[in-house]
């Protein structure tokens, strides 16, 4: 007896984006056909949030997004982006937050906004009960610390 395979998901899709506008529909319809089950659209920015909220709301149960904003967009994370991630993460076809972590190898954003950013989002995670979708590069010596020091109360995540 052959075990049953794992269910097909792309974790990190980034379909809201712009340059999908003419082909979207026919892109989930192939991911579809080569045996894709579920997709989940990366949120990176809170307005990014948004849109992949939208659009995974129109088709339940096939797409799902995440919540966050990326280390490259941590600079414009404001005095109000938490309260406003917290109330996309309240929707129920946004099932993560993130994408958010540190990167280290373009600094986009200042280092310590990175931290500051990737600091309360984990707090979110934890508050709200949600998984993290993880971004790394090049800083894994201040990556894991802040892992660790949230980690019992956060539930799970990917990197």
């Amino acid at each position: 007896m052959q075990p049953k395979p794992f269910p097909l998901l792309d974790i990190g899709v980034n379909l809201s984006h712009e340059s999908f506008d003419h082909d979207r529909d026919d892109v989930v319809e192939r991911a579809l056909q080569a045996g894709l089950q579920a997709m989940i659209l990366t949120g990176t920015s809170v307005e990014g949030s948004v849109q992949a909220a939208a659009l995974a709301a129109t088709q339940p149960g096939l797409l799902y997004s995440t919540a966050g904003v990326h280390p490259h967009e941590a600079a414009n994370f404001g005095i109000d982006t938490s309260a406003r991630l917290h109330a996309i993460l309240q929707q129920p076809q946004v099932v993560a937050v993130g994408e958010t972590g540190l990167d280290f190898f373009r600094d986009f954003s200042p280092r310590p906004l990175q931290e500051q950013a990737f600091a309360e989002q984990l707090t979110l995670a934890g508050q709200c009960g949600l998984p993290v979708f993880l971004h790394q590069r090049d800083a894994h010596a201040r990556f894991l610390p802040m892992l660790r020091e949230q980690r019992d109360q956060l539930c799970r995540g990917v990197v």
